[in-house]
């Protein structure tokens, strides 16, 4: 067991079952090329486990378009896995909680990459809290972003698809 805030462990169990036989993976587990030809729009996709699903894609030969509110945090990033994998990541601002924001966002993803084949609903806003001190606001911002901002980009380039009658890979969390 372990606990851990950030980059700093908390806890560890040093008498926890570890995996004698089977290290963890260094490299992406799906065969070169699996995703060639195909448009991955991915929320959330500047920083954390967005940035690492980018990455992955696009090593996969994805067209990436990565969104969210920070325009300089996802330019870096694009530019960063760009230089990685030689394929083009395109950022997008957008904010999840606004749906003429995500209509504005999907709108130039049609126009930049194509429609996406791959949608991951990975915006999310979290606030470490004990329950007695999370405020109404707090609770709000999260739904707001993982809740709603799950519909909106999933409604949003759902009905995009169905005008051009393709159907998606959509991943999403759960709360």
């Amino acid at each position: 067991q372990f606990f851990s805030r950030g980059p700093n462990v908390l806890h560890q169990d040093s008498s926890a079952p570890q995996a004698a036989f089977f290290s963890p993976l260094q490299k992406v587990m799906l065969p070169p090329n699996t995703f060639q030809g195909k448009v991955a729009f991915i929320t959330g996709g500047g920083t954390g486990l967005g940035k690492g699903m980018t990455t992955a894609l696009s090593s996969l030969g994805a067209k990436c378009v990565i969104a969210s509110r920070k325009l300089d945090v996802l330019k870096g990033t694009a530019d960063e896995i760009s230089s990685k994998t030689g394929n083009k990541v395109h950022a997008i601002q957008c904010d999840v909680r606004d749906p003429v924001s995500v209509k504005n966002a999907v709108a130039e993803t049609i126009q930049v990459a194509g429609h996406p084949d791959v949608v991951i609903n990975n915006a999310a806003g979290n606030f470490i809290s004990p329950s007695e001190r999370l405020s109404a606001n707090a609770w709000k911002t999260i739904t707001d972003i993982v809740l709603n901002g799950t519909a909106f980009v999933t409604l949003e380039i759902g009905k995009e698809l169905i005008k051009v009658q393709k159907g998606i890979l959509s991943i999403v969390t759960y709360y």
